[in-house]
């Protein structure tokens, strides 16, 4: 792992504090949601043995137990700002050698340039409070030939679009969820082009999108 000297602005904090409550209780509050989502991201990132991957606000390590289970000859390498997220997701994986999670902002990953063949994110980007940097530094890590998959809340659906009013308003941690439109001018701002980009909904409330691209 490579230390370089943050010059970066960096995640709000109040994240890794509403985080670190949530982190004791949050596989069982959110198992369905966690069982309709990381199953998706997992497919769509088509994980192949022999790749180095990076799971960007890795939370518990829900993504990291699915891969692990079926693939042993894969690292993966998850961060998340909340400590007890962290804990929680070392208790989970603990004698999984092949993967590891460490406290990291995502906004300034402590990592060498075209580190990893993929970069994975599930249900954070909403969280970040300067996207265009998150992405940036995904770029940066990622080799000639990898891929950033990311799943997220979509404002193109009306429950999300209420959603997002609302926490704007209430939820000091919350930032804002985006149209497909919207990412898709964020991820090219970074130098990312969109190989696919797809939009499910489940439970009537959850509107998602999944996207995949590349530099």
């Amino acid at each position: 792992m490579s230390i370089r000297k943050s010059t970066q602005k960096q995640q709000d904090d109040i994240v890794a504090r509403q985080y670190n409550g949530w982190a004791r209780i949050y596989d069982l509050f959110w198992r369905r949601y966690v069982n309709q989502t990381i199953p998706v991201l997992k497919r769509a990132a088509c994980v192949r043995p022999d790749e180095r991957i990076l799971d960007l606000a890795s939370g518990t390590g829900a993504f990291e137990h699915r891969v692990a289970a079926e693939i042993s000859d894969v690292e993966l390498v998850g961060i998340d700002l909340a400590p007890s997220m962290v804990e929680r997701a070392r208790a989970k994986l603990d004698g999984a050698s092949n993967v590891r999670f460490e406290q990291a902002d995502a906004h300034d990953l402590p990592f060498d340039e075209s580190s990893f063949d993929a970069v994975v994110c599930a249900n954070s980007f909403h969280y970040f409070s300067h996207p265009q940097q998150v992405l940036a530094e995904v770029r940066r890590v990622l080799r000639s030939d990898g891929r950033l998959v990311l799943l997220d809340w979509c404002r193109d659906y009306w429950t999300c679009k209420g959603m997002d009013a609302v926490l704007q308003r209430v939820d000091p941690a919350y930032d804002t969820c985006y149209t497909v439109d919207e990412l898709t001018t964020l991820l090219e701002r970074a130098g990312l082009r969109t190989q696919y980009m797809f939009r499910y909904r489940f439970d009537l409330v959850w509107g998602m999108m999944v996207a995949t691209a590349i530099p």
